[in-house]
């Protein structure tokens, strides 16, 4: 009998072996359609993330794994570079002698880092297509590469190491310190250690997709209770919630058009895809409405109106550029009152401009709509925003279950 034939026979009883411990080359091998060439990395991280299951705790050092539970999986909105922790540790499992936390191949004057890679790509072209596949990455960690968003790491280029002794002034939405820390932990683990720290990352992102599933499916079959929607958007900070209730009434008050934007992320890689708006109106695949929502932390300025303008010019289609300001006061700043009535915004393009609060948009879909649809449109809405807050479903769950 030939060896294809005696691995073909066993692989049942070879993948089971290997199922908890690390995937065989060779089972791996003929399993994608049995061919003699060696995995790909990427093929064996797919394969890794599709069956694991549990891990080696005496395998993988404590500290470390203390740490990963003090990252806050989920929290920190696009920004957060957290599969970079996951690029990294399947880096040192699969390069144990290339220092890990050299994590650019340039430096700022675009030299080369010796021994240095670029992680990035790394993250782009392996770790997220892989998490994306199985449905990992909302609530884990953004869809677009942990290095989108993260300009603190980005800055920190000139180090050429991402050490734990920088000055740590920079402000962040996630804990640099502890990333930092986090990765040079990785550095010192050998790749035994490393599969076994994966593998912890692994089940947190499954155990992570398991409770958004369940949450989402609660909220969705919910039997909704009265409640009032804009006191509950004024006590809850989550920027995502507040895109989630203008695209309630915009799709309550142009139930014909196809409202877009609720499923992306507000990330540089949605400025290059020049979307129009953080939301936008639709109807027969052409946009005639964009929206750029502001929560209630944030206001307009002339450079939010140049933005606007170029929009606008890339746009011919559009009709309206709306700035929808969860602030009711936001829309008579001195500033704004500048801006209506200056020059640039009595001509075209900029007389398409027009600022709105959300309560002139709630209480004019209210004309169309009860605001108990309203609360459930935004419910359904909140169940596909990827960078919507844990918290804020659990609270909303809580509103609505009451």
């Amino acid at each position: 009998m030939s060896l294809v034939h005696v691995l073909t026979a066993n692989i049942r009883a070879v993948e089971k072996e290997y199922k908890n411990i690390y995937i065989d080359n060779i089972v791996l091998a003929f399993k994608n359609q049995r061919r003699s060439t060696m995995p790909t990395i990427r093929e064996q991280i797919d394969y890794l993330v599709q069956v694991t299951d549990s891990y080696d705790s005496s395998k993988a050092p404590q500290e470390i794994l203390d740490n990963i539970d003090k990252w806050k999986w989920g929290e920190y909105g696009w920004t957060s570079p957290a599969s970079l922790i996951f690029t990294a540790t399947w880096r040192n499992h699969f390069y144990p002698d290339v220092d890990c936390c050299k994590i650019w191949a340039k430096d700022e004057k675009q030299q080369n880092i010796e021994g240095g890679y670029s992680i990035r790509s790394e993250d782009e072209s392996i770790t997220i297509p892989i998490l994306s596949k199985y449905d990992l990455c909302t609530g884990y960690c953004s869809p677009n590469s942990g290095m989108q968003g993260s300009r603190a790491i980005e800055k920190m280029r000139n180090l050429k190491r991402i050490n734990i002794d920088f000055d740590s002034a920079q402000r962040t939405l996630f804990d640099l310190k502890l990333f930092a820390t986090i990765l040079n932990q990785i550095n010192e683990l050998n790749p035994e250690q490393s599969l076994e720290v994966l593998k912890y990352q692994i089940l947190i992102a499954k155990r992570l997709r398991q409770k958004r599933l369940e949450t989402d499916a609660k909220i969705q079959s919910a039997t909704y209770n009265s409640f009032s929607l804009l006191k509950f958007l004024s006590e809850t900070a989550d920027p995502e919630l507040t895109k989630c209730v203008f695209a309630a009434c915009f799709k309550a008050l142009y139930p014909n058009f196809k409202l877009e934007g609720v499923e992306d992320f507000k990330t540089a890689a949605d400025a290059r895809a020049q979307k129009p708006g953080d939301l936008s109106l639709y109807k027969d695949e052409t946009c005639y409405i964009a929206i750029e929502v502001k929560d209630k932390t944030q206001t307009i300025d002339w450079n939010n109106i140049d933005r606007a303008k170029k929009i606008l010019n890339s746009h011919p289609s559009l009709t309206t550029f709306i700035f929808a300001l969860e602030s009711r006061s936001a829309t008579t700043t001195n500033i704004i009152q500048e801006m209506v009535h200056s020059p640039q915004l009595q001509v075209s393009p900029c007389d398409k401009i027009i600022f709105m609060s959300l309560h002139d948009i709630f209480r004019m879909a209210l004309a169309v709509s009860t605001e108990k649809d309203l609360i459930k449109r935004t419910g359904q809405l909140i169940t596909i925003a990827p960078a919507i807050k844990p918290e804020t479903k659990a609270s909303w769950l809580k509103n609505i279950s009451k």
